[in-house]
């Protein structure tokens, strides 16, 4: 965004055009299938696999083979019916397909005949669940059920991961399986096409590839292409992989052209990192033609996707947060796919920022969740350039600017985490996962975020409902904005607030970002600045001084009342931040985070600052200095 522009939303310039992979994927693909992972006969081929993967992955695997198969139960699908509770099924199913891929790959690294059996059971006990979909997206509880509809399989997520976890199994141990347990493959094949691949060709009315298009898109095509791989052939493979290529296609051409997210920076491991995952294959299976396109033609716009996560770091483990997104870097963050993507798009400098992001001594996909699928154990674990490339610090540019979706960085010390940076936060409120946080802002002290932008919770039925907004830490409420005559913010896309970019900050309208009363003036300007070490936010309006206006500020911890302002306190071995302000009244709530999420990024405890600007005023201003 440079100085003048405005952003209200997404640009309307797409990150590629609709078609162009498409296009690419049809003049050059071919029919003979190259060499996606090794078989389990080839020798060689898994003996290049790295040595501490293949020592993590045996161990892991080892550490359950033996024990009983445990599969979720109906009690736990139901709880999501009766009580909104969706961990309940999802724990034991991540937990069932952790150790199906373990087993897999541990039978391609050691062969022996008690490892493929292992794999056999995993991948049988698969083929024998009711349901592949999680049961937080089954359309069954919509129609009265309590139990899975095995007559309609719902494709989502975790059908798609499913699928992925036996395309991958197929193509790694297909040669053991036919010798030692003669009908699996063809069971498998039987069940992807029943759960899998006959509702994704026959049904057309997917709300994820038509109504709404998200990470979903991006995430379930991809996993599907595998599957197509090894349990389809001739023109069905064919069409299979048209539908999957047009749906990333789809995925990627609604993304604005500056890469920008509006999910968030986790999301971009499940939507962007996706179809890089999936352009990966596309480009081995066309003998190189994505990433020749990438380089000179038509899917150039991917480098600037590719450079979102670095752009996005506040310090070694916090990002920018907003929307369903958490700002503390998980440990299981997938750096790999990053990397992966940045060698297809030439960009050796992001490739060597996701390398330095390595951890010794595990790898991706030991945990039981959804960020570490075999498919990106596969890649990992086969690439010695990821173990080879010398890893580089992230960059931290001075300036970070997504027009597309309104957020914007400003950082003290260019190329430095030290110092003060500055998020702010506009758009409209209808965004993918989004909160009502229009105007709000967020800083972080040497690298980590003090005021807080909080991000998501663990995910029950309410999240994703009519009733999404009753959650407190989504709701404007809880974010650091302003409250007009003592307003809310209310989802919709009707509600808006273009941000203009400035040598030092932004400039927000927030005019039409709340339901003012009939007759009030309708003008509020929010200016957020970073000069000479010091934060500074500026509202001005006619409603800034009127009866029941506050102004809050979240952050973590509780902050403390000191001589001329407030300081909160450090935390993660960052200096405190001192704010000082002109307000009549400082009103100061603390809440525990009760819930996983938010205190793996905030701690337990967060705090809400209310101020309340002097009667008949038209102007507020804070300031915050390390």
């Amino acid at each position: 965004m440079s100085g003048g522009a405005e952003a209200g939303g997404r640009t309307s310039g797409g990150l590629i055009e609709r078609g162009a992979l498409r296009g690419i994927w049809q003049a050059a693909h071919a029919d003979d299938l190259p060499v996606m992972v090794p078989s389990v006969s080839d020798r060689e081929g898994w003996k290049s696999i790295a040595p501490e993967a293949r020592d993590l992955i045996l161990a892991a695997a080892d550490a359950e083979s033996g024990t009983p198969w445990i599969l979720p139960r109906l009690s736990q699908w139901s709880a999501f019916g009766r009580t909104g509770d969706r961990r309940a099924y999802e724990d034991v199913d991540f937990a069932h397909k952790r150790r199906i891929r373990l087993a897999v790959l541990a039978a391609g690294i050691d062969p022996t005949s008690a490892r493929v059996f292992e794999a056999a059971d995993g991948l049988w006990t698969l083929c024998e669940q009711s349901t592949w979909c999680w049961s937080a997206h089954d359309d069954s509880f919509s129609r009265g059920l309590m139990a899975t509809d095995i007559a309609r399989p719902y494709l989502d997520l975790g059908a798609g991961e499913a699928a992925a976890l036996a395309g991958w199994a197929a193509l790694a141990l297909g040669d053991a399986l036919e010798t030692d347990v003669p009908g699996l493959i063809p069971r498998l094949r039987s069940e992807v096409e029943r759960r899998i691949l006959s509702p994704l060709m026959d049904r057309h009315d997917w709300w994820w590839e038509n109504r709404e298009i998200n990470n979903w898109l991006a995430w379930i095509v991809g996993n599907v292409i595998p599957a197509a791989l090894v349990f389809t052939d001739g023109e069905r493979r064919r069409q299979v992989l048209d539908r999957c290529v047009d749906g990333v296609d789809r995925y990627l051409a609604q993304l604005p052209a500056d890469g920008g997210i509006d999910e968030g920076f986790a999301y971009w491991w499940q939507g962007a990192g996706r179809a890089f995952d999936a352009l990966a294959l596309l480009d081995t299976l066309s003998a190189g033609a994505i990433g020749a396109e990438i380089a000179e033609g038509a899917l150039g716009g991917l480098r600037e996707l590719a450079r979102f996560p670095e752009r996005m770091l506040l310090g070694d483990d916090w990002v920018a947060s907003y929307s369903d997104a958490e700002a503390r870097i998980g440990a299981d963050a997938p750096w790999h796919s990053l990397f992966r993507a940045a060698r297809l798009c030439g960009l050796d400098d992001t490739a060597a920022f996701a390398a330095g992001r390595r951890r010794e001594g595990t790898i991706l996909g030991l945990e039981a969740d959804t960020i570490g699928g075999i498919g990106r154990m596969v890649a990992e674990s086969f690439d010695a350039r990821w173990r080879a490339t010398a890893p580089r610090r992230a960059p931290f540019p001075a300036q970070v600017e997504f027009a597309s979706i309104a957020v914007g960085i400003r950082r003290e010390h260019a190329g430095d985490s030290g110092g003060l940076a500055v998020i702010a936060k506009a758009g409209h409120n209808a965004e993918s996962h989004n909160h009502n946080d229009l105007g709000s802002v967020a800083v972080a002290v040497d690298g980590v975020p003090l005021l807080a932008d909080l991000g998501r919770g663990v995910y029950t039925a309410t999240t994703f409902s009519d009733q999404r907004y009753s959650l407190w830490h989504l709701g404007s409420a809880w974010h650091s904005l302003p409250h007009p005559h003592g307003l809310e913010q209310q989802p919709g896309r009707q509600w808006e607030a273009p941000m203009r970019s400035l040598d030092d900050g932004w400039s927000i309208d927030l005019s039409a970002a709340y339901a003012w009363p009939l007759g009030a003036d309708r003008q509020w300007t929010r200016e957020i600045r970073l000069r000479d070490g010091e934060v500074i936010v500026r509202d001005q309006g006619v409603a800034v001084g009127a009866e029941g206006t506050r102004i809050s500020v979240v952050c973590a911890g509780v902050p403390e009342r000191i001589d001329g302002g407030m300081l909160v306190p450090g935390r993660h071995g960052s200096r405190a931040l001192r704010l000082t302000y002109d307000a009549a009244e400082v009103e100061i709530a603390s809440r525990s985070t009760d819930d996983p999420h938010l205190e793996a990024s905030w701690g337990a405890v967060v705090s809400r600052i209310f101020f309340t600007p002097f009667p008949g005023v038209t102007s507020w201003e804070m300031r915050a200095r390390a």
